[in-house]
């Protein structure tokens, strides 16, 4: 997955339309060389259909982690919603 956006191209410009929400920040997680950032977004794409089917979720982490004194972060990196009686992520 990435983060998608739509562009639309006219003439001399192009637009830029996220079609997901602002990233939630839902968890940050402490290890001893890292630290992980956990965010959700829900997709803001509607369907016309009937019943319109509910909106996608999708989750992904940031980590950040300090070798030989520099800090470096990740790209996204998507998992998957494990649904259970706390939401836990696989990654």
């Amino acid at each position: 997955m990435s983060n998608t956006t739509l562009k639309l191209n006219s003439v001399g410009s192009t637009t830029n339309i996220n079609l997901w929400s602002n990233p939630e920040r839902v968890d940050v997680i402490e290890n001893s060389d890292s630290i992980e950032f956990i965010y959700k977004e829900t997709s803001m794409i509607s369907y016309t259909s009937f019943p319109a089917p509910p909106p996608q979720v999708r989750v992904f982490k940031i980590v950040f982690s300090c070798v030989n004194g520099k800090w470096n972060k990740s790209e996204r990196i998507y998992g998957e919603i494990v649904p259970a009686e706390d939401e836990r992520y696989v990654f």
